[in-house]
């Protein structure tokens, strides 16, 4: 492969690296149940969100998406 050529890599979307990013978080801190609960909610909203990016959401959040 020369120097000009890239490898395209399939675009990730926020929903994956925030899920993600939370899963990374709760291994971390080891099995606190209401720390779990804490993010299974949010995991739950991120799913079914139908914002965009991430700004978007997190506007929404703010607004109306809190539980």
């Amino acid at each position: 492969m020369s120097e000009n050529q890239t490898v395209n890599k399939p675009k990730v979307s926020w929903q994956t690296k925030r899920i993600a990013a939370m899963n990374r978080i709760i291994n971390r801190k080891g099995n606190h149940r209401a720390f779990c609960e804490h993010f299974a909610d949010e995991h739950l909203r991120v799913c079914q969100s139908k914002c965009k990016t991430k700004k978007e959401y997190k506007l929404w959040t703010r607004t109306s998406g809190r539980v």
